[in-house]
């Protein structure tokens, strides 16, 4: 076969691509395809898959089985300091003993690249990750969304084509990550590399990422941006998975929705709910249904209210605006819809009091 991918346009492309580890097979027929210049996630659960497969990229796992592809090339036997390639580590990888100077230099200097092109390099790289005077500093006087800053700065020093990041955010406190999630996308996006990135955060996820891959127990469970995944997942595990979703046993018990004649699982989100007072006016009020408050949890600019429906936990949100409810309170639920699970496929399923009345959700 010859070493040219005629294929497809993906920048990356990877294909029927499986490892074991002794006896446990962390990916199993994976298929990706990702196009030039796009920030995409793999995302999963631990051990579904995901970091196997960014080292398989990158050149430190060798895959038992399968091609993988980078610009056209075949690059399983090409090693991965031969492949054109970044990587930043979840700890950083910084070397203590080096200013932050050096390390970003280090891979420039590993290429003979002369230090007069060095500097401007490394000076263009600290202007950009927003350290400039901080090159005669070493890690352990930097802050950590600075180390992972100037981690990001020497993956990128030798121009590579691809970038790759490992949980990347996992070391940093919430605040500072919340941060760094912004300007790493307003970075990547300015620099139109190709980059994908390992969580196992769906927020992380949806707010960074162009494209996401959905990994679970080794496999490719979905891909896609972040709103198709979200609003049209392909398989139980993403509908759950994706968004703050909980499972409904026997969806056919709750009020106007179409029974088929057997008992049938579902999946409903927060936004698929409204919970209000008794005396409130409200639209669909004759198709509520009532339940006591289990739980009320603070979510900043609003409340997730919880009750018991038919024997299932149920989610909505309320603004801190509306009037409060509180535990023990009886209220009235309407449920717009769900996602239905029959024979291992995802159907969205309308509460039937929508087919007479517009709602705005």
């Amino acid at each position: 076969m010859s070493d040219s991918n005629t294929n497809t346009g993906a920048f990356v492309e990877l294909k029927k691509i499986n490892k074991h580890f002794k006896d446990f097979h962390a990916t199993k027929d994976v298929d990706i395809a990702i196009p030039k210049g796009r920030l995409v996630a793999l995302l999963g659960p631990s051990g579904s898959g995901k970091t196997t497969i960014l080292r398989m990229i990158a050149g430190l796992e060798n895959p038992d089985s399968g091609e993988i592809w980078i610009d056209g090339k075949k690059v399983n036997d090409i090693p991965g300091s031969e492949r054109g390639i970044g990587f930043v580590f979840q700890s950083y990888a910084l070397f203590r003993y080096m200013t932050v100077y050096d390390n970003i230099a280090f891979g420039l200097r590993i290429k003979k690249v002369p230090e007069k092109q060095i500097k401007e390099k490394v000076n263009e790289l600290l202007k950009l990750i927003s350290c400039e005077g901080l090159g005669k500093r070493f890690p352990s006087q930097l802050s950590g969304g600075q180390r992972q800053r100037v981690a990001f700065a020497r993956a990128l020093a030798p121009n590579p084509g691809i970038l790759l990041l490992d949980e990347p955010f996992a070391a940093i406190d919430a605040k500072v990550r919340s941060e760094l999630r912004t300007w790493l996308r307003e970075m990547i996006t300015k620099l139109k590399i190709t980059s994908i990135f390992v969580t196992h955060d769906q927020d992380e996820a949806i707010e960074v990422a162009d494209d996401i891959i959905v990994t679970n127990q080794g496999r490719v469970e979905q891909a896609g941006t972040p709103k198709e995944l979200y609003t049209h997942p392909a398989t139980p595990f993403v509908a759950q998975f994706i968004g703050n979703s909980l499972p409904i046993r026997i969806f056919e018990r709750f009020k106007f929705f179409e029974r088929s004649g057997e008992e049938v699982d579902a999946i409903i989100r927060p936004e698929f709910v409204s919970i209000y007072k008794k005396d409130e006016k409200v639209q669909y009020s004759s198709s509520a249904e009532e339940a006591k408050v289990e739980d009320i949890i603070f979510r900043g600019s609003n409340l997730e209210v919880r009750v018991r429906l038919h024997d299932n936990l149920i989610s909505a949100y309320r603004s801190i605006n509306d009037p409060a409810v509180e535990i023990g309170e009886t209220v009235e639920v309407f449920i717009y819809r769900m996602f239905v699970i029959k024979d291992g496929k995802i159907e969205l399923v309308n509460n039937l009091s929508l087919k007479t009345e517009s709602v705005v959700i």
